[in-house]
């Protein structure tokens, strides 16, 4: 079984068509939820395709989300095979949720060679229950675009889906404020991290479908690259979906692709002032970095802060994860980050990081090449 299997406890064959076997004639809420999936799912099943069999359940959200998951749907994008990654439930009419899980630890067991794992804990009313609206539940459900059949557009919808359950996020609207929205860095596991636009669907994708509980509004997560990120905070994010759009990419979701725009870097050594630093990050030609990194108990603070091109971060961001494993693995509990500086520049031409080990004396250095 995969790690994002072990995470969600697999697959798990939805209750769909009757509301958890009750024989009992259903209340008007119970058959005001039932209308909801069944027309979600007629409208799913019309734009993206068949639904499949299982839905992937979020097993440390049960109880808080019941009958909520996760399709993935084979499907045409842009007139090529690919998935459709989506969330199933958000909009489902008991939604916002009005309790929350505490104590909340894994548990597994095995039956006849099956392993099943999920979560077990205290179910509570929420402290501050967010309140209704017109909206259905949450008001929209959430889509990955993606050509591959793979386990990472479905971190990302858990990643989303936790925020909104367990935070009240309120992603919608956030979106619908900014014109969009990014996000930096969340994870798909194995170590690796995306970068996020978050807009309103466009076509081939119908901007919104009529549920019997409102309009229901989509959105779509499209990974986008560090210069895509930097180059949206100077120019809007609607404007870098425009961008994408022009280039072909749209709203799918591809690993590891080149940039649709251009960020010129400047001449480094002619930045020799804090106050010309902060003006090219306001252009996303330099970024923020803390020297000593906030994963080690790093602070943000004038002292601790450098100014960088956008591929320093991407560069550090990996050297960071070589850093835990070091720490993983007992080689090392010390690090001292040292920036390194060419004439008169602001900017560092080099950035060293060197971890030691205080009674083994073990040392290892990883330098970032700045300019």
């Amino acid at each position: 079984m995969s790690l994002f299997g072990k995470l969600f406890g697999g697959k798990e064959k939805d209750q769909g068509t009757s509301i958890k076997g009750r024989e009992a004639a259903p209340s008007v809420e119970e058959a005001l939820w039932q209308q909801v999936y069944d027309a979600r799912s007629r409208l799913f099943e019309q734009h993206f395709g068949s639904l499949p069999n299982d839905i992937l359940k979020l097993m440390d959200l049960s109880g808080v989300w019941p009958g909520g998951g996760l399709y993935v749907i084979p499907s045409k994008i842009a007139g090529e095979p690919g998935f459709i990654y989506t969330t199933f439930g958000l909009s489902n009419p008991d939604m916002p949720t009005t309790l929350e899980m505490v104590d909340a630890l894994p548990t597994s067991s095995e039956s006849n060679g099956v392993r099943a794992v999920g979560f077990a804990g205290t179910l509570r009313q929420k402290a501050n229950v967010r309140p209704r609206s017109d909206r259905p539940g949450y008001g929209y459900e959430l889509i990955v675009l993606a050509k591959e059949n793979a386990d990472w557009p479905l971190w990302l919808l858990q990643w989303a889906t936790k925020a909104e359950v367990l935070k009240d996020a309120d992603l919608l609207s956030v979106v619908e404020r900014h014109q969009g929205v990014t996000v930096e860095q969340i994870g798909i596991g194995e170590g690796k991290f995306v970068n996020l636009l978050i807009s309103k669907s466009h076509a081939p994708l119908p901007d919104h479908l009529a549920l019997p509980n409102g309009k229901m509004e989509l959105l779509v997560a499209t990974v986008i690259t560090e210069d895509e990120m930097h180059w949206s905070m100077t120019n809007g994010r609607n404007n870098l979906l425009g961008e994408l759009k022009k280039s072909g990419v749209g709203q799918i979701s591809v690993l590891d692709r080149p940039s649709v725009v251009c960020i010129e870097e400047p001449d480094f050594a002619q930045v020799a002032s804090l106050e010309q630093a902060k003006a090219l990050e306001a252009k996303g030609q330099l970024a923020k970095l803390l020297m000593f990194p906030a994963e080690f108990g790093g602070e943000d603070v004038a002292m601790n802060v450098l100014y960088v091109p956008l591929r320093t971060v991407r560069q550090r961001t990996a050297h960071i994860q070589t850093l835990r494993a070091w720490v993983k693995e007992g080689a090392i509990n010390s690090l001292d980050v040292r920036p390194e500086y060419r004439d008169t520049s602001f900017v560092p031409s080099r950035i060293h990081m060197n971890a030691s080990h205080s009674e083994s004396g073990e040392q290892r250095t990883l330098t970032l090449d700045v300019w």
